[in-house]
């Protein structure tokens, strides 16, 4: 596979699976390198409980109902304090896990979706918004289930996939991939600006997916995916620096998909081709990466979706191994 025959220089170190011990961390300790990510689990476990109940189990209401018995393909991932949710869009529903106990459920929105892409958490409004493809609409959901959010009148969207909010700017973020633009609104679903347009300049764009917003200074990270790279701007849109491009060497991409940053500005991008993550510092120098193609820990089928929660968790969709893998950045004592 990919980056199994190549020697890594300078910054970066080649992330093998080790057991250290009793835990899986990256890069390898044998190495001499001090590990920075702990490998935590994976979702759902082998034996999951088959549940399903409303968006409000949050606040700890638990109603059981039938569900599917398989998960079917998983693309975006999102987590909120002690639950994870994930879009599956071959059964075109949410589900949510309880880190806690284990149960998995799936959501009860008043929307029929069709294709659930990508999902974002606004702590101010306390709401999940999810995009759906086909219906090319995005839409928000208070904690009781109830729609409080709906963009995407005829024409607006042609791909809606990727999301995120800033809830000290109050601005949700879609990025409809199939029209090369990064849309911008209000918490009221009011239009506010555009960015970008087709082309393979600076805030240009050829088919975007995934974006994330840094928490602690509001820069904006999108995957510019058939340019094979990065590009992240600030949050007035001022575009900062391009990270990636065409290639099989570290730092580069074929495929990049799902994109987070942790509570440092590491950026952290799933390659669906490659089946890997790779790292990379605010200044766009790649570190290390974790994976290559198979069905162990810290190895991928497909990956597409990744979510950096507050308390640097790392959720990577495993989508063709139908699972959410899970790690923990491991941030420098101060």
């Amino acid at each position: 596979m990919l980056f199994n025959k190549i020697i890594c220089a300078g910054l970066l170190i080649g992330l093998i699976l080790n057991v250290y011990g009793k835990e899986l961390l990256f890069p390898d300790p044998k190495t001499g390198a001090k590990p920075r990510i702990k490998y935590l689990g994976q979702i759902p476990p082998e034996d999951f409980k088959k549940e399903a109940g409303f968006f409000d189990i949050i606040f700890g209401k638990e109603d059981v109902f039938k569900q599917p018995d398989l998960i079917g393909k998983i693309y975006g991932v999102l987590s909120v304090k002690d639950f994870v949710f994930f879009t599956d869009t071959t059964h075109a529903v949410v589900f949510s896990y309880n880190l806690k106990t284990g149960n998995i459920k799936t959501v009860d929105l008043p929307i029929r979706f069709q294709l659930p892409m990508c999902l974002a958490y606004s702590k101010k409004l306390d709401a999940l918004f999810v995009s759906d493809a086909k219906l090319k609409k995005v839409f928000g959901f208070d904690s009781k289930g109830r729609l409080i959010f709906a963009i995407g009148k005829k024409g607006e969207f042609k791909k809606p996939v990727g999301i995120a909010v800033d809830d000290r700017l109050e601005r949700v973020y879609v990025v409809d991939t199939f029209d090369h633009r990064i849309k911008i609104y209000d918490y009221n679903g009011n239009f506010i600006k555009g960015l970008g347009e087709r082309g393979d300049k600076p805030s240009q764009f050829n088919f975007p997916t995934n974006i994330a917003i840094n928490r602690q200074n509001g820069n904006i990270y999108i995957t510019d995916t058939q340019l094979f790279r990065v590009q992240v701007f600030n949050k007035d849109l001022e575009h900062l620096i391009t990270i990636g491009g065409n290639g099989n060497i570290p730092g580069r991409f074929a495929r990049p998909k799902g994109i987070g940053v942790d509570s440092e500005g590491n950026i952290y991008v799933v390659d669906a081709a490659f089946s890997n993550i790779q790292i990379f510092n605010m200044e766009g120098d790649v570190l290390y990466y974790i994976g290559e193609a198979g069905t162990e820990p810290a190895k991928f089928l497909l990956p597409a979706g990744l979510y950096i929660d507050e308390q640097d968790r790392i959720f990577v969709v495993d989508s063709l191994n139908n699972r959410i893998q899970i790690f923990k950045y491991l941030k420098e004592k101060r």
